[in-house]
């Protein structure tokens, strides 16, 4: 029989009820398997660390050695014994840090904690329960489990797309009418439409005229009719022709009508892995806007316990920060009556707060506690369209997107919108420290080239602040991802693009009073020259002028400068300009070499001023000559506080983005609006404003982007612009945050652990077999299940075998990123049915 003295303590701990409470219990007469099972229960005398009889020191001391220790996690025996059978080793252990982050609670949730000493206790509370779980993850037992959270037999990851969604032949478009035969509201039949076709080896560009058709099957009809009327050639160029002598096809796509939901819209069905793409011929122009939203959050003590002081005790303190969404719009006919549109949400989790709310709300019996999502912020940056209508915005994530988890503090985030406004994908960076997104800009070959700063480990290194470029395609992976590394921080704020594919990236060297500086930096990630500007504190913008300058928007001693410099030599300035003191926040070049850039000011800017100033901070225009002789200055302003955060040229005029405090339009709706203005390109005069807001928000930074033919009438099919076949790739590493390098082992029945290390090219199933190989048949299955979210990981334990997943090092552990915790999984080993079913503490069973 099994010695079962450890399991007894261990299972006294978890009832509370000590060795001697369950002897006294016993019954007086006991049968011979009784007498077996007792002697069995025998173990050496142990004090357990709640029975200690020295009386603890005061609370504050408590707290600060706690705060002291390197971790909470400490395994010496208790009252100095020898050592202890693992469960009771284990349970001990456990216990005591349970015990550290129980005063750490209380102590937080008194009345008399401020809330910096709060925000001190909350930190070290967060660490010490990372402590705890890693500690649980891998604690050796023998017959009490103990888990972070519930016992877990299963693990599980987050969910990427499964291949053959990206692969999949019938491609459904979003459902727009009630019924399949009602005419499409936006519609008028007079629209001529552009289908691109391709494969690996050969393309088509085929024009439809709608010639009146107004429903969905009729413009079905219009599309298929020519597309089936281009021939398929041989190979000396001859029309193939089938039995009957009519041409074959040359595409096996079709565009049918599909019922998504409730409504009707629609669909492609291609034959193979044809590319599809589509677009209005003459659409008009449109402006696509990401703007933050900023909604105030309910404070609530974050480490009371159910026995804590009510929240309403506690001493004021300051509101907890607003938690941030960026919303997606659209700005319609820009040029006339801009009719905005709102599209999607970008909105992040907080993945450890939801769980530890969901753990309070399972541990509490009134039932007061509920389970919630609870958000995170994501900041906006800058917004980059490109020709096929897709827009790239850049910014931070405080949180979790899908399958994409932060293992830092924030990271850089990249997310791909169509023309719709709706999600295609998203990117993280996947740093371990901080990454802040800054820039985005579209390259000459279609590239998206990113700007951010990059705080803490990153592939393989350690940076104290550096200034970071990557490059990806439009199918998300990364081509590249450059540091600009420097003797102290940097922080990037502005990149751009030359023709030949060379990119600056710009920002400020040092602190707040620093240095501004700009890197070149070659198509291939290798950074080349590098300019410090010493009279110059950060830089605000950059764009490249027709001629290849390059143009940097500096803040120099709280003035705005422009300046045009050699894009080849760095160093040599071709002129300057100071357009007065003013915060400037971004610039853009027209196509005709003119020159906007945008800001607020709190005073009058040099140069023309086209009106006056209301007074307050102001958002301010400058258009600029392309030789930096001239300015004329526009200011967007109320009695409160406006300022502007963007700018874009597009069908011969400005158009701002920014947000006001006051009412610019016609009233204001939210705490602080966003707005979008339009200029007169040659005159500077104030054509249009558009104000927009949610009561009870505040707007956080506006980012417009020109979308030329962005007005498309492909909407109201629903369908978007660009190519509609899926092209997302499958990389875990474009998929998630994960990154080659990073890595975690796996221990299979108490073994050795064996380490598994993410490539650029593994995908979920590269990931699943090799997690299989290792786990092997005879222990568990590792299964790569599809449900609504995509396909995640899977392992299953067969009985009597545990595999623990043990954490990559610090800065590159793949776990986090995939959403497995570091931690064991147990399947117990089946009960002998001829055993003796004896529980340990009753007083009878049956032999």
């Amino acid at each position: 029989m099994a010695d079962l003295s450890s399991g007894l303590i261990g299972l006294g701990l978890l009832t509370g009820t000590s060795m001697a409470d369950m002897a006294s219990s016993a019954a007086t007469i006991e049968t011979r398997a009784q007498r077996r099972a007792r002697l069995q229960f025998t173990t050496p005398a142990t004090t357990p660390p709640w029975k200690t009889s020295a009386t603890p020191p005061p609370v504050r001391s408590q707290v600060a050695a706690i705060t002291a220790l390197r971790s909470i996690i400490d395994r010496a025996a208790p009252g100095g014994s020898g050592p202890l059978p693992a469960d009771v080793q284990t349970s001990f252990t456990s216990y005591k840090a349970l015990d550290r982050l129980r005063i750490l609670a209380e102590t937080a949730a008194g009345t008399t904690t401020g809330s910096r000493d709060r925000a001190a206790l909350q930190k070290t509370f967060d660490r010490g329960l990372a402590d705890l779980q890693a500690y649980l993850g891998s604690t050796p037992s023998d017959l009490v489990d103990l888990s972070f959270g519930s016992i877990a037999r299963q693990a599980q990851s987050v969910a990427v797309a499964a291949p053959a969604s990206l692969s999949a032949t019938t491609i459904a478009g979003k459902g727009i009418v009630a019924a399949r035969d009602a005419v499409l509201p936006g519609v008028s039949g007079t629209e001529t439409l552009r289908i691109a076709l391709s494969t690996t080896t050969s393309a088509d560009s085929i024009l439809v005229a709608l010639d009146g058709a107004t429903t969905l099957d009729a413009i079905a009809d219009r599309i298929n009719a020519a597309i089936a009327a281009v021939p398929r050639r041989d190979a000396a160029g001859a029309v193939e022709l089938d039995a009957q002598g009519a041409p074959v096809p040359r595409w096996e796509v079709r565009i049918e009508p599909a019922k998504t939901g409730d409504r009707w819209g629609l669909s492609i069905t291609r034959g193979g892995f044809e590319t599809v793409a589509i677009d209005q011929v003459g659409a008009g122009d449109a402006l696509m806007i990401a703007r933050g939203v900023a909604t105030p959050v309910t404070a609530r003590p974050p480490l009371a316990p159910a026995t804590a002081a009510p929240a309403t005790a506690a001493p004021a303190t300051a509101a907890p920060a607003p938690v941030v969404s960026v919303a997606i719009g659209r700005i319609d006919d820009p040029a006339g009556t801009m009719t905005r549109r709102s599209f999607a949400t970008i909105a992040a989790v907080d993945t450890a707060a939801t769980e530890r709310l969901k753990f309070a709300a399972d541990a509490d019996k009134t039932g007061k506690t509920k389970a919630t999502t609870i958000a995170a912020s994501v900041a906006t940056a800058a917004m980059a369209t490109d020709a096929q209508g897709f827009s790239y915005i850049v910014g931070t994530s405080a949180g979790d997107l899908g399958a994409n988890r932060a293992d830092g503090a924030d990271d850089l985030l990249l997310t791909k919108v169509d023309s719709e406004g709706a999600v295609v994908w998203t990117r993280m960076l996947g740093t371990t420290g901080s990454a802040r997104g800054a820039a985005v800009t579209i390259g000459p070959d279609g590239g998206i080239v990113v700007a951010g700063t990059v705080a803490g480990g990153f592939d393989g290194g350690t940076s104290d602040g550096d200034m970071l470029v990557a490059k990806y395609d439009a199918q998300g992976d990364e081509r590249f991802a450059t540091l600009v590394r420097a003797t102290g921080p940097q922080q990037a704020a502005a990149v751009a693009v030359a023709s030949d594919g060379t990119i600056y990236v710009g920002g400020q060297n040092g602190a707040a009073d620093g240095e501004a500086v700009i890197t070149r930096i070659d198509a291939t990630g290798r950074v080349g020259e590098r300019r410090v500007i010493d009279d110059a504190g950060s830089v605000r913008g950059l764009a490249v002028a027709a001629d290849g300058a390059l143009l940097a928007l500096t803040g120099e001693a709280g003035r705005a400068v422009l300046r045009r410099i050699d894009g080849a030599a760095l160093s040599s300035d071709l002129a300057r300009l100071d357009l007065g003191r003013g915060d400037a926040r971004a610039l853009a070049v027209a196509a005709d070499g003119s020159i906007a850039v945008v800001g607020a000011a709190d005073a009058a800017l040099d140069g023309v001023q086209v009106n006056a100033r209301t007074g307050g901070r102001d958002a301010f225009v400058a258009r600029v000559d392309s030789a930096l002789q001239s300015a004329a200055v526009t200011y967007l302003g109320t009695s409160a506080e406006d300022q502007a955060d963007s700018v874009a040229w597009l069908g011969g005029a400005l158009h701002v983005g920014g947000r006001t405090a006051g009412v610019l339009d016609t009233a204001r709706t939210g705490d602080v609006d966003a707005f979008v203005a339009r200029i007169d390109a040659a005159t500077g005069a104030i054509a249009a404003v558009r104000q927009f807001g949610t009561a009870g928000t505040r707007a956080d930074a506006v980012q417009v982007s020109a979308a030329p033919g962005g007005n498309s009438v492909l909407g109201a099919l629903g369908l978007h612009r660009g190519t509609l076949t899926p092209t997302d790739s499958v990389t875990l590493e474009a998929q998630t945050a994960l990154r080659a390098g990073d890595s975690f082992a796996i221990r299979v029945n108490g073994g050795p652990p064996t380490a598994i290390i993410l490539t650029d090219t593994d995908t979920l199933t590269t990931l699943a077999d090799r997690v299989r190989r290792l786990v092997g048949r005879r222990v568990g299955s590792v299964t790569t299940p599809t449900a609504k979210d995509g396909r995640s990981l899977r392992v299953d334990l067969k009985p009597g075998n545990a595999v623990e997943f043990v954490a990559g090092p610090v800065g590159h552990d793949a776990l986090a990123k995939l959403g497995l915790p570091a931690r064991r999984i147990t399947a117990p080993a089946a009960t002998d049915p001829a055993a003796p079913r004896i529980r340990p503490g009753a007083a009878s069973g049956s032999t």
